[in-house]
């Protein structure tokens, strides 16, 4: 079999491992915690596992951000369509929330958090399942903190990148 000596595939980087690693301690906390569904704790833990701590933290900070902001304008919006019944369709609220939300992330030099925002406005306004969009946006919220914390965590004590360690983490885009 020499075809199969010559094929040799890349070992995972040490940001592919840690990632998985704080996806499994995300699931793994609220298990022990009894909290259901562990996805945006998790999703937040993937996004905010970078190259360094630092950069993890800065991506981090824009999630969270994003995540308050887009609860916040979401459950406006939310109000306004449910309560004062002047806005009574989804398209156009979404459309107004959606602005509001990007303007502001813009206004508060932070453009890297209106995706995020952007997303949990739409969840609020559009529906949020059974929940109020308050429960909602506080469980977003948290979940994403969480999250952040534990990839914060992985990624400072768990072979943590030092300057001269660049060959260990591999090409950055491991995950």
């Amino acid at each position: 079999m020499p075809l199969m000596n010559e094929f040799k595939l890349p070992k995972p980087g040490l940001r592919n491992t840690k990632t998985a690693l704080s996806v499994c301690f995300c699931v793994l906390l609220f298990e022990l915690i009894g909290k259901p569904n562990p996805q945006f704790a998790c999703s937040a833990a993937i996004i905010c596992m970078k190259e360094t701590v630092h950069y993890s933290y800065q991506k981090g900070v824009d999630r969270l951000v994003g995540t308050l902001l887009g609860g916040i304008v979401g459950l406006v919006f939310s109000l306004i369509k449910n309560h004062l019944m002047l806005l009574h369709t989804d398209a156009i609220v979404a459309g107004l929330g959606i602005f509001t939300v990007i303007y502001l992330c813009n206004l508060f030099n932070k453009s890297g958090a209106s995706v995020i925002s952007s997303i949990v406005v739409l969840a609020i306004v559009i529906g949020v399942g059974e929940k109020s969009p308050f429960l909602y946006a506080l469980d977003r919220t948290m979940d994403t903190f969480i999250g952040i914390i534990i990839a914060l965590l992985v990624n400072k004590y768990i072979y943590p990148f030092e300057d001269g360690d660049r060959h260990l983490q591999g090409t950055g885009n491991d995950i």
